[in-house]
């Protein structure tokens, strides 16, 4: 062809490859102009970012004087829509006034925009589409954008309204789960299910063979319909371990694209800032899912978790990379690993996090949630930052937040939010703002405290 012909011969080639290299370093610049403008609020000189969770509009002023640059806000939908396609423009006006003295204290803005609290009227209108177990119980406190289409028409058109009426470019980042916390799992177990796993596949679009107009179309269909987890059998014939994973996979497969879509939601709305995906702790092990995938997902001790799907080192690297898409820790400080709260090392970069050995799998359940969790992270090609826990999971102490500073460092975050603005205030054990002054000062001029 024409376009090869002109790169004959060892000059060629070498033009060719002086080509590739400058592409490759005009794409490599780009991809950092573009991180140090949405990745890094306020002075681009600054290593980190640094906010609190909650954050009041009262305190606004008091935070960014003592080094922070991100608001947390959060927006309900239960109250935005309390009617389909009825917007209370009272509450309308109470975000516009909130958002508004954030951004005059000088503060950039994440929010999360209240998919976990859907509006009653969702679940009534479409009973038959809630997250449904294999026991049949319901679950309504987060919708259903694993399996129904109807609810992600519903959500797109609220996503429009509050696009509409707030300005989602109002935001520097929006917040993307599943869950009803707004993290990227599935549900916790029904309470009916006494503490057993929950899974969460059972409703009529999740059990529909074949063609299905009710489900994602991005969503393939069951594998096998009808079968539940803890049998050996289906259609009377056994249940292979093989059949197992296969439906297992299908089922990580689901929860990850509910979370694609909505980052595709926000690319359609002309949204251009960060898009966080919530990571909450450290989930299961390899060697966990093998276990329960030989008792055909039956009662083994990580049920809870495996039924959640919170096997990060195999759904992380479902979720597409975008270039405003990063993943988020919210597991800083919460007590997890030996010793506890411990921090990235050199040589965990040598961890292969999807194909352990017995050995490595048994030192890396060692490390803390965030250690694990930013090794996956960086295994798949995703920048992350992180959250404090909070002391409602693990309660703070005095030298929490240097713990904390150790762990964001060396595990390579770009920034932190504090869990939770109130606690600088009413004096929690090691959580002051004075604390969070002097940590956030000291990681800015490249100390570790």
């Amino acid at each position: 062809m024409t376009g090869r012909s002109g790169y004959g011969g060892a000059t060629g080639r070498s033009r060719a490859r002086r080509w590739v290299v400058y592409a490759v370093v005009v794409a490599v610049v780009a991809a950092v102009v573009s991180f140090i403008r949405l990745g890094d609020p306020g002075d681009p000189h600054q290593r980190f970012f640094f906010g609190t969770l909650q954050t009041s509009p009262r305190t606004a002023g008091a935070d960014k004087a003592r080094g922070m640059r991100v608001a947390h806000m959060s927006v309900y939908w239960d109250r935005f829509e309390p009617a389909p396609g009825q917007v209370d423009q009272h509450y309308v006006a109470a975000l516009k006034r909130k958002l508004r003295m954030f951004r005059d204290a000088g503060l950039h803005v994440e929010a999360g925009v209240g998919l976990n609290n859907p509006p009653s009227w969702l679940s009534g209108r479409y009973p038959e589409d809630a997250f449904t177990d294999q026991g049949g119980a319901r679950f309504t406190s987060t919708p259903n954008l694993v399996f129904s289409q109807e609810i992600r028409n519903e959500v797109e058109g609220y996503l429009r309204r509050l696009d509409q009426e707030i300005g989602l470019g109002n935001f520097w980042a929006l917040r993307i789960g599943v869950n009803d916390t707004g993290e990227f799992t599935y549900p916790p177990p029904a309470s009916s299910s006494g503490g057993a796993a929950s899974y969460w596949a059972f409703d009529r679009h999740a059990q529909a063979s074949g063609a299905d107009p009710g489900r994602p179309a991005t969503v393939p269909p069951n594998p096998y319909p009808g079968w539940r987890p803890g049998q050996t059998t289906y259609h009377g014939a056994s249940f292979t371990v093989g059949q197992v994973s296969r439906w297992y996979d299908w089922y990580v497969a689901a929860l990850a694209d509910a979370v694609n879509w909505q980052t595709r939601q926000y690319e359609a709305l002309g949204y251009h800032g960060l898009l966080l995906v919530l990571i909450p702790g450290g989930g299961f092990y390899p060697s966990d899912l093998s276990t329960a995938v030989r008792a055909h997902l039956g009662a083994t001790a990580d049920a809870g978790l495996i039924s959640r799907g919170a096997g990060f080192f195999r759904t992380i690297g479902l979720i597409e990379h975008r270039r405003t898409v990063q993943l988020v820790s919210t597991a800083l400080v919460d007590g997890s690993g030996t010793p506890r709260n411990n921090t990235c090392r050199p040589a965990d970069g040598a961890v292969t996090p999807d194909a352990l050995t017995r050995g490595t799998e048994a030192r890396a359940r060692t490390w803390s949630s965030v250690r694990w969790i930013s090794r996956i992270a960086a295994h798949e090609g995703f920048v992350i930052s992180g959250e404090s826990a909070g002391p409602h999971v693990a309660a703070y102490y005095p030298g929490v937040m240097n713990d904390a500073a150790r762990q964001l460092k060396s595990c390579g975050l770009t920034g932190l939010m504090w869990a939770f603005d109130h606690n600088l205030y009413d004096g929690t054990p090691g959580s002051s703002l004075g604390d969070y002054a002097s940590m956030i000062a000291k990681l800015q001029r490249g100390a570790t405290p």
